[in-house]
């Protein structure tokens, strides 16, 4: 009895952190405050550097692979744009405040702060200001869950090549996003919010990703 209960809690907590399919045709219009009043500017710009690890299980001249590495230029260069920090900073709830779902008590200027820190629960303290994490590929053709990490336990993302094969740069930049998000300790906290932190925010790029790449380079 008392295994049953721990799988099925090692369950739930598992698919706290997947991102799944299904949720983001359901995603709610994305609001912003005006950049008149002027939140984001009273907040330093960041930087921050993509620093990719390993690729784990992918074929040596996988498609998918190469689309991993390529989405590095274009999330470096999103993350470090005007464009994210306004959007991040300005992002309005659906009840009409600026903040996010799921934000561990934290006002969208120090979201925004903490990631650019670039400090992942596991490891972070040492590589302040990078992006560290490592992909690996697996398929799963019956599965909603475009990809998952597990917190605490290694800095890896698992992507599901049932739709990393499909994705375009942006929506694979999107999805990477999304995950390392919680590798920075945001969690869905026991529910799919589509207004949390990493949702919002995976969003976001994803949309400043395809500017990106239509007109090479953002403000």
């Amino acid at each position: 009895m008392k295994f049953t209960i721990v799988l099925t809690a090692l369950f739930f907590a598992f698919q706290a952190l997947a991102h799944v399919e299904g949720d983001m045709q359901s995603l709610p219009q994305q609001k912003f405050a005006a950049k008149k009043f002027g939140f984001a500017q009273a907040v330093p710009t960041g930087r921050i550097r993509v620093q990719g690890g390993q690729l784990l299980n992918f074929t040596k001249n996988s498609p998918t692979r190469q689309k991993v590495l390529d989405s590095y230029e274009i999330i470096e260069a999103v993350l470090n744009s005007e464009s994210f920090k306004e959007r991040v900073i300005n992002y309005q709830h659906s009840s009409g405040q600026r903040r996010y779902a799921a934000n561990r008590g934290m006002t969208n200027e120090q979201i925004y702060q903490f990631l650019m820190s670039g400090r992942e629960i596991l490891g972070g303290d040492a590589t302040p200001g990078e992006m560290n994490f490592d992909v690996r590929y697996y398929y799963r053709g019956w599965s909603k869950v475009i990809g998952y990490t597990v917190p605490g336990k290694d800095n890896t993302i698992h992507i599901n090549g049932r739709f990393y094969t499909g994705y375009d740069l942006s929506s694979v930049a999107s999805n990477l996003v999304h995950e390392w998000i919680h590798l920075m300790g945001f969690s869905h906290e026991g529910g799919r919010d589509l207004e949390d932190v990493a949702y919002a925010i995976g969003r976001i790029v994803g949309d400043l990703a395809q500017q990106y790449i239509r007109q090479g380079h953002l403000d």
